[in-house]
């Protein structure tokens, strides 16, 4: 039996010894196995054209059985050889978070909880109205309205992250998400929950190292804006009376992101060990 490959990228044709290659491909063409087509257009059934038909048939499965095997057994060897990379990653960047990770698990957890919270309180005051459920509420977390408190509540590094997704982002590709997500999400470019004015306070004054009051006149306890990683104060300086505006760090935002930024790293490392098409992302 001859096997002749095309290099246009088709299955290989096989050829049976007692049936000419002209005559297969003028007598034979199949509408199901054992029904062959002639020139005339009538059916006949040719056992020496079935016959080299079913092997074909039969070549072409354990072919594409064999190339799927052959890619599993790469893959479970790639994996293999990458594992104690990715167990030696995880080690490294648990012990450099550190009881950061910890804490920063129970105020997700807390999130959840409070956002999950005020959508049950919402969900059952609405089953009273005549209207019924809006659906802004059958959604749920991912709502619109609920995703950004979530958002908000985990901290400055998914409010970045809902920053860059559903607002910048949204540049580049307008048709990705749909504009209620877009529309709320551009609240936490500067509506983000602000830091009480008592710990802006403390802040300044252990960045100045010395009382507020000896450079400042006044300050606005109320913050123009409060953004991902800090807000803004108006302010204004003592002696020349110029208005200026005061960028604080909110508190304990280093922390914060350390251990975000080592957890989203950990899990997209998981993610593209389990499937390494991920990679061609760069997650």
């Amino acid at each position: 039996m001859a096997v002749s490959s095309f290099r246009s990228g088709r299955l290989p044709l096989f050829h049976h010894p007692q049936l000419p290659n002209k005559a297969a491909s003028a007598a034979c063409t199949t509408r199901s196995i054992g029904g062959f087509k002639k020139p005339n257009g009538r059916f006949s059934s040719n056992p020496k054209c079935g016959r080299a038909l079913f092997l074909f048939a039969q070549y072409s499965q354990s072919s594409e059985a064999q190339t799927q095997q052959d890619r599993f057994s790469s893959r479970l060897q790639s994996s293999l050889e990458n594992l104690p990379k990715l167990l030696e990653d995880i080690v490294q960047t648990s012990i450099s978070t550190g009881p950061r990770g910890a804490l920063r698990l129970a105020q997700g957890i807390q999130a959840f909880v409070g956002v999950g919270g005020e959508w049950l309180a919402d969900v059952s005051r609405s089953t009273n109205e005549p209207t019924g459920i809006p659906s802004q509420l059958q959604l749920g977390l991912l709502s619109p309205l609920y995703l950004r408190k979530l958002f908000e509540r985990m901290g400055a590094t998914y409010i970045k992250l809902g920053q860059i997704t559903f607002c910048q982002f949204i540049a580049s590709a307008p048709t990705l998400f749909p504009p209620e997500y877009v529309e709320e999400f551009q609240k936490c470019f500067d509506r983000a929950p602000a830091v009480p004015f008592e710990d802006i306070q403390a802040i300044l004054r252990e960045e100045l190292g010395r009382p507020i009051d000896s450079i400042y006149e006044y300050i606005d306890p109320t913050p123009i804006a409060s953004a991902s990683i800090a807000q803004v104060h108006g302010a204004r300086l003592k002696g020349s009376q110029d208005d200026v505006v005061i960028k604080v760090l909110k508190p304990g935002i280093k922390d914060i992101l350390v251990a975000d930024l080592n957890f989203i790293y950990i899990a997209a490392r998981i993610l593209e060990f389990l499937n390494p098409d991920f990679s061609r992302a760069s997650l």
